[in-house]
């Protein structure tokens, strides 16, 4: 079993260089990162099976594959996402957690658990996953905060 997490700092109080994201639009963004997120990953494709009380299910597919996950959303707090299937084919779960210690100073922890990839061969996979997962959600914060700072067509409706 893959087990990762990491932490990426939203606001830095000493670097004022780096555009101030509200606790609202991160969270707005992280959710339409969710519901969209072949606008981060390339090749992927995402449905919208069922809204949910507190959520909603997604098909995801990865060309000929798919996969059904369950995503629940705390409000401006968590997204968890899980296989939506009894037996999935592959098991992978992920937590987004929005982190404040001090008012304003934003934090996202992602948290990573699923079926390892390391198989015979001794290629390391997993390793290679990790430094995946970073940098996709490297470069989701920071289309994050472009559509935050120059108001991207759509901002204004990332939870729709």
């Amino acid at each position: 079993m893959l087990e990762f997490e990491h932490l990426i700092e939203i606001n830095d109080p000493k670097a004022p260089h780096i555009p101030f994201m509200s606790r609202t639009q991160l969270w707005e963004g992280l959710v339409f990162r969710a519901k969209h997120p072949g606008h981060f990953t390339p090749n992927l494709q995402c449905r919208i099976a069922q809204m949910t009380e507190d959520g909603f299910i997604r098909v995801l597919g990865f060309g000929e594959h798919s996969l059904l996950d369950r995503v629940v959303l705390l409000d401006e707090q968590e997204i968890h996402t899980r296989p939506a299937e009894e037996k999935p084919i592959l098991f992978a779960e992920s937590i987004t957690r929005i982190e404040e210690p001090v008012p304003g100073h934003l934090f996202v922890r992602f948290l990573y658990r699923r079926d390892s990839g390391n198989g015979a061969g001794g290629i390391n996979v997993d390793e290679y996953l990790k430094q995946a997962y970073l940098e996709n959600d490297r470069n989701a914060i920071s289309l994050l905060r472009r559509f935050a700072a120059e108001g991207l067509p759509g901002a204004n409706s990332w939870l729709q």
